[in-house]
């Protein structure tokens, strides 16, 4: 379904919630939040908190929702704390705390980017219970489809908890600390994968593929990561992301596919 108002969930929804945080006296609409058919800041006497959700029938985007809490506590260091969590009236609601920040500018001489390999070095020493599995998505799995070994499968396979899905507009920087939003995509996986994809961004906001590998070499999950094995996700990046956004075009997505493809051609030693 398509995006809606606070005032269009159903009544019960909305004194779900309210019975959580108290009267709602203020809605803000935001932009984010683009695979929940509601997103919104409400204000109460209080303080605010950003709501986002979907209806239980959109299995797709209750998975997403199933998963953003699920990393619940897991993610307490680099995102923001999960403050309501209700299912009621067919819809399932996540409530966070509001992160006064700006969208990560990752350019070159930016003090965003150390913030951001920072929030990285927290969620590298995260490792997935098998308790908080649930619902999570087993990163190997998610390129089975793709990947041309199984040896490249393999090497995808850890316990480390992954974003999966950054890029700056899930990234906000406030008093110089990072914090990571949207964990529809949470996923269990080998941990150099976290570092490997802002070493993409970091590209695709004009670094030269050297320099983004400089800015992440200090992660334990990279610096411990076999030469070879960060070859062989380049090279599955690169190849994939080219395949699954040949017709999809958009400014981003064409940036960061290029990105890919510099990253590859830079392991290779042809850049």
């Amino acid at each position: 379904m398509g995006h809606i108002t606070w005032e269009q969930l159903p009544a019960e929804a909305r004194a779900a919630v309210e019975k959580l945080i108290g009267p709602v006296v203020k809605v803000e609409a935001v932009r984010e939040g683009r695979r929940s058919a509601v997103a919104v800041i409400v204000h109460t006497g209080t303080g605010r908190a950003f709501i986002k959700g979907a209806p239980r029938e959109d299995a797709t985007a209750a998975a997403q929702l199933d998963r953003e809490a699920a990393v619940g506590a897991l993610a307490a260091t680099v995102a923001p704390p999960l403050v309501l969590d209700v299912t009621v009236g067919g819809w399932r609601l996540l409530g966070h705390e509001v992160v006064d920040g700006q969208r990560a500018s990752l350019s070159p001489g930016s003090p965003d980017v150390q913030a951001v390999v920072e929030a990285l070095a927290h969620l590298g020493s995260v490792t997935v219970p098998a308790e908080n599995r649930g619902g999570l998505l087993w990163f190997e799995k998610r390129w089975s489809h793709y990947a041309p070994a199984a040896r490249d499968l393999a090497a995808l396979a850890g316990a480390t908890l992954l974003h999966t899905d950054l890029n700056p507009g899930n990234i906000l920087v406030a008093g110089g600390r990072a914090s990571l939003v949207d964990w529809g995509m949470a996923s269990i996986g080998a941990g150099y994968a976290n570092p490997a994809d802002l070493v993409i961004n970091l590209i695709a906001a004009g670094h030269h593929p050297r320099d983004a590998e400089a800015a992440v070499a200090g992660l334990p999950a990279w610096a411990s990561t076999a030469p070879e094995t960060l070859d062989g996700y380049a090279r599955l990046i690169a190849s994939t992301w080219l395949y699954a956004f040949w017709s999809i075009r958009h400014p981003w997505t064409d940036v960061t596919v290029a990105a890919a493809q510099r990253w590859a051609l830079h392991r290779r030693g042809t850049l």
